[in-house]
C-alpha cells in the first residue's frame, strides 16, 4: 500500500435515516404566529376589561354580561383570555368575501376606507378590486377639500383605487377620531355595503348602512352594539400587522368566494 493510501482518512459508509416529512402550517397556525389572530403583546385582561366595559357604557341597553357573551362569540375571548380565535377570523373572511360577492352581483355600490393604511390598504385594496371584478360599482373620488383631523390640519380625502384614506399632501395617515369618515360618508353617494375599518366603520354603522368592518378588541364596541337596521359583520383580527400577515388569510377568503358572473 502507498504512502498516498495510507494516508487517505477512512471512507464511512452513508447511512440515511428515516425522513420525517413536516406537515405544512395550518392557516390557523399561521394566523397565530403573525399575531393576525391569537394573542397580542399589547394585550391583557385589565385593558379587555376596560374595552368591553367601555363599549357597554356607549351602547345603551346592553348589560355588561350581554357585551362580554357578543365579545366572547365574535372573537372568541373571555374575561382571563384577552385573544382573538383564528377559527373565527377565518370564518368571518369566508363570510365576508361571499357577502361582497353577493352584493356585487346586483351592480350595487360598495365603499371602501381604511383608518390604518400602513397595515391594512392592501387588504383594502385587493377586496377592492374583487368587487369591482364581481360586477360592483366601487366609490371612488377626487381629493377632498383640505379638513382638520386629530387635531391636525391641512389633512384631506385621498382615494386610492377605490379605497379612501387621510393623507397629509405627502403621507398617508392614520386616524382615530371621527372627522374624516363623516365626511367621506357625506362626499360618496350611498353604498349597500361598506368595508372599513376603525371610525368609518363606526360611522357606517351608525348611518345604517351595511357594514363588513376589520376590528381587533380595541374595537369590540363594534360586536357590542346592537343589530341597526342594516346587519354588519365583524372580522377579528388584529389590525396592526405588517400588510403580508393578512395575505393568507386573504388568499383563503377569495379562493372560497363565488366566482364573478
Amino acid at each position: 500500500m502507498s504512502h498516498k493510501a495510507r494516508s487517505r482518512p477512512p471512507r464511512l459508509e452513508a447511512h440515511v435515516g428515516l425522513q420525517h416529512a413536516v406537515a405544512p402550517p395550518t392557516l390557523e397556525e399561521l394566523l397565530g404566529r403573525s399575531h393576525v389572530a391569537g394573542d397580542a403583546a399589547a394585550s391583557s385582561p385589565s385593558e379587555l376589561r376596560r374595552f368591553v366595559e367601555r363599549a357597554a357604557d356607549r351602547v345603551h341597553g346592553v348589560p355588561l354580561e350581554d357585551a362580554w357573551a357578543r365579545v366572547q362569540d365574535t372573537f372568541g375571548a373571555t374575561e382571563r383570555e384577552p385573544r382573538i380565535e383564528p377559527r373565527l377570523t377565518i370564518d368571518a373572511a369566508c363570510r365576508a368575501t361571499a357577502r361582497v360577492s353577493e352584493i356585487a352581483s346586483a351592480n350595487a355600490r360598495i365603499a371602501l376606507a381604511t383608518s390604518r393604511p400602513a397595515s391594512l390598504l392592501t387588504l383594502h385594496l385587493a377586496l377592492a378590486r374583487f368587487a369591482r371584478i364581481s360586477g360592483a360599482e366601487v366609490a371612488d373620488d377626487d381629493d377632498a377639500a383640505p379638513m382638520r383631523v386629530d387635531g391636525r390640519a391641512d389633512r384631506r380625502l385621498r382615494w386610492v383605487d377605490g379605497v379612501a384614506v387621510v393623507a397629509d399632501g405627502q403621507s398617508l395617515c392614520a386616524v382615530r377620531g371621527a372627522e374624516a369618515a363623516l365626511e367621506w360618508l357625506f362626499l360618496i353617494p350611498r353604498p349597500a355595503l361598506v368595508i372599513a375599518d376603525g371610525p368609518y366603520a363606526d360611522v357606517a354603522v351608525e348611518a345604517g348602512i351595511e357594514v363588513i368592518a376589520f376590528a381587533g378588541l380595541d374595537h369590540c364596541s363594534l360586536a357590542v352594539a346592537p343589530a341597526r337596521a342594516r346587519p354588519s359583520l365583524v372580522v377579528p383580527m388584529w389590525t396592526d400587522r405588517a400588510p403580508a400577515a393578512y395575505r393568507p388569510l386573504l388568499e383563503r377568503a377569495l379562493a372560497g368566494a363565488p366566482p364573478a358572473s
